[in-house]
């Protein structure tokens, strides 16, 4: 082999011998803010929790109506009051919402590992079922970082919204709630909370409205197809 030939052939093999020990470039968790149109259904969803006794009604609304919707509570709520928890879920699809909603953006990678880790292990110990891979950051915050780790914990889809009717705040009627949650097309997200009376006092008149119009109201793991 001539020099210029061995010299090509050694940094060859010395650029696939780096290749072999640089790790892949982690994945990152996709960003689901609504599915398809062609899914005939619309997501209800609910966060936080910080409310139980609301929680609780509009639990007892859903499944007197037969409706799943899917849950994004926060892990210490359970860890507070579990017995209640047990049956506000029940029969619901639960994911990821963090133990204690803190703003993900802001924590190193470990401590948001141990929020999404300590979170799932709060519900599937309460619950007796896993919980959907799926993560809702608090306060909707992410960053590439974020979803790098949320990958890396196994929750490769973060799950947004495209309908938000700001229940979250006080001054939010139960009329406006209905008028801005009734106006999703096929295959939305809609983002509630069980925090105030007005999304309870809304919920029955939410439900009807999809109901008469055909659309049916499913929990996240069938809308995405899990």
């Amino acid at each position: 082999m001539s020099r210029p030939a061995l010299s090509r052939a050694l940094a060859l093999a010395m650029v696939l011998s780096l290749l072999a020990v640089v790790p892949a470039q982690a994945a990152s968790a996709e960003i689901i803010k609504a599915a398809p149109r062609s899914t005939g259904a619309v997501a209800l969803t609910f966060d936080d929790g910080w409310n139980h006794k609301a929680c609780g009604r509009i639990g007892e609304i859903l499944r007197a109506r037969n409706v799943r919707a899917t849950f994004f509570v926060n892990g210490r709520e359970l860890d507070e009051r579990p017995w209640k928890w047990r049956r506000i879920l029940e029969g619901m699809p639960v994911g990821n919402h963090t133990y204690a909603h803190k703003r993900m953006t802001g924590l190193s990678d470990g401590a948001i590992r141990r929020q999404l880790r300590r979170n799932e292990r709060v519900h599937e110990q309460l619950l007796g079922r896993p919980m959907l891979k799926l993560f809702r950051p608090p306060f909707g915050a992410h960053s590439a970082r974020v979803r790098r780790v949320a990958a890396e914990a196994g929750y490769r889809r973060m799950v947004l919204w495209n309908v938000q009717p700001h229940d979250w705040t006080p001054r939010t009627t139960a009329s406006q709630i209905v008028r801005r949650a009734t106006g999703a097309r096929r295959g939305s997200i809609i983002l509630l909370h069980c925090r105030y009376g007005a999304t309870v006092q809304a919920l029955p008149r939410i439900i009807r409205h999809y109901r008469q119009r055909g659309i049916r109201l499913v929990g996240l793991d069938e809308l995405l197809g899990l």
